[in-house]
Parts: structure tokens; sequence; C-alpha cells
């Protein structure tokens, strides 16, 4: 993945994490993108390719990008809704 790829994942990750009824799905989400971005910074020696990372983080980014069409950060709101 590259740099753009990455935070758009992260975007993603973050509006299940606010907006999800599921607290497992919610913090596996949360946990990523947190995780993803500490990655610019080499603190969690984390993979830039998805294949590499484990079965949690791999269905968590796969739940974020199915709901990319239901949970979203409207233009001027400062957290994510259900569309």
């Amino acid at each position: 993945m590259n740099v753009q790829q990455i935070q758009h994942a992260m975007q993603l990750l973050r509006n299940v994490a606010e907006v999800d009824p599921n607290d497992q799905i919610s913090n596996a989400c949360a946990s990523l993108a947190y995780r993803l971005e500490g990655a610019g910074t080499s603190v969690f020696d984390m993979s830039d390719n998805p294949l590499d990372w484990s079965e949690v983080d791999q269905a968590a980014l796969k739940y974020a990008i199915s709901k990319r069409n239901t949970y979203k950060l409207l233009p001027g709101a400062k957290h994510a809704c259900i569309v």
C-alpha cells in the first residue's frame, strides 16, 4: 500500500470505530487505524502489505472497506455518521 492508500484505509477504519454498534469491531478498527498511523514513524514496525497482517487486522480492513458507503465522514462534520 502506498501512503495515500494507507491514509484512506485509516479514515475508513476510524469511521467504523466511531459508529459501528459492535464494540469488538469498533475496537479492532480503532486499534488498526492507530497502529497504521504509528507505522509512519516505525513505532510499531507494521508492514505496508496487508497480506502480512494478522487475520483480525485483515478482517477489520475488509469490513471497513465494505462499509465505505454506509459509514461516512461528511464534509464539515467532526465525526462519521451512518448514511
